[in-house]
């Protein structure tokens, strides 16, 4: 009888528990790993064996302390040579995609500017690209493509609404598994993002985490013990929270988060007051950075905006931390303090020590799409057996240095 996937068997869930504490921990010997699991040492030899076997752990025995009595406790650790995860971020403008090693570091990544036309042709299109960029990686085994994307993404059945790009019920994971040949995993930007924090960033260190994302678009994600809320039809939108302001919304009000902060929102006023001479917001920032005096009021006002936004999320929801995220908050860096402070001037509860912004920077996009392949890994790692390469491949692949 095949194994459900919401209820693994108990040895699938042994192998996801000693990797998950290899990934918190280590490295550690076999006999810590059977503390931190409860597991026998009979169990957890044998999924450390397994998991040696697959090339997802290693023994690392230049770890053992030099003139240790009795047999060593060779140390364990996750083996980041030889899987990576591809990913994929469509956004408004541009497309990024990258390849992240098991421990979420990006190897390499390009963009492109979002394909024009209709969703088949411009997923045709990301594919060829990345068809040629994994072909720089023939010495890495890739589990497949985590593809992130914003509008109204359907996880499960794998389908994509984007308003912005005028895509409706495209089957957006199954039309770029067919294209490249790899298992794919589609999910929603924001809740791609938040991931990576949970895997690589804060989530590990706290038990609740909202995670606020801006860049043309707003959005939240808020997950509790290490787990992503999320509510029936996908995630919740707070692109019209009441922030002030008189842009008008799309929606017929003014002052909604969205429309206030996004970036063309913020180049079209700059258009308007003589700053630039285009609507590009790297133009808006080049100008706040050579010292014009309104493109710093422009992008001042916009982060004190997303301050105030993040101090009424986070009196609602009171998470352990905030993480922001998004070009609108991280580039550049130098308005930051500007929301801190519109953050500390409007929350309403004591502690306004709790928000910081994203390490992942430039490379946020990209490092959150292959997270999602490297969250369905780490829960499900004797998902490869029928996948890994044998002993000879794997040796070899040992042997030469990977990209």
């Amino acid at each position: 009888m095949p194994e459900s996937p919401r209820r693994p068997s108990v040895r699938a869930a042994n192998a996801a528990a000693v990797l998950a504490v290899i990934r918190r921990e280590g490295p550690l010997s076999r006999a810590a790993i059977g503390e931190h699991t409860g597991l026998s040492m009979p169990t957890v030899s044998r999924q450390v064996a397994v998991l040696i076997e697959l090339g997802l752990l290693r023994e690392v025995p230049e770890l053992v302390p030099v003139g240790a009595i009795g047999r060593p406790r060779v140390p364990i650790h996750l083996d980041d040579t030889v899987y990576a995860a591809a990913g994929v971020h469509i956004g408004v403008s541009t497309v990024t995609y990258g390849l992240a090693d098991l421990r979420g570091a990006l190897l390499d990544a390009e963009e492109i500017p979002t394909p024009q036309g209709s969703a088949e042709d411009a997923l045709a299109h990301i594919a060829g690209k990345v068809r040629a960029f994994l072909r720089r990686w023939p010495r890495r085994k890739v589990v497949g493509i985590g593809l992130a994307s914003g509008g109204l993404v359907d996880a499960e059945h794998g389908v994509l609404d984007h308003d912005r790009l005028g895509w409706y019920r495209v089957p957006a994971a199954d039309l770029l598994r067919r294209a490249t040949g790899y298992p794919v995993h589609l999910d929603g930007h924001v809740a791609a993002m938040a991931n990576a924090e949970l895997l690589f960033g804060w989530g590990p260190r706290v038990s609740s985490l909202l995670y606020f994302y801006a860049r043309e678009v707003v959005g939240i994600a808020f997950a509790l013990d290490g787990v992503l809320h999320r509510g029936p039809g996908g995630g919740g939108s707070v692109a019209h929270l009441p922030v002030g302001g008189d842009i008008r919304c799309p929606c017929g009000a003014t002052g909604c988060l969205e429309v206030t902060v996004a970036d063309r929102t913020v180049a079209e006023k700059a258009v308007a007051a003589g700053v630039v001479d285009e609507p590009d917001i790297k133009l808006v920032r080049a100008a706040a950075t050579a010292g014009d005096p309104t493109a710093v009021a422009l992008l001042t006002d916009r982060a004190t905006a997303l301050g105030r936004a993040v101090a009424l999320l986070r009196d609602a929801l009171n998470p352990d931390r905030v993480v922001l995220g998004g070009q609108a908050i991280t580039d550049p860096a130098e308005r930051l303090p500007d929301l801190l402070g519109a953050f500390a001037r409007a929350t309403a509860l004591p502690g306004t020590d709790i928000v910081s912004a994203t390490r992942f920077g430039p490379t946020l996009q990209a490092t959150a799409a292959c997270t999602g392949l490297l969250n369905r890994l780490f829960d499900h790692p004797l998902d490869l057996l029928d996948q890994a390469p044998g002993l000879d491949e794997r040796e070899n692949l040992r042997k030469v240095p990977a990209r």
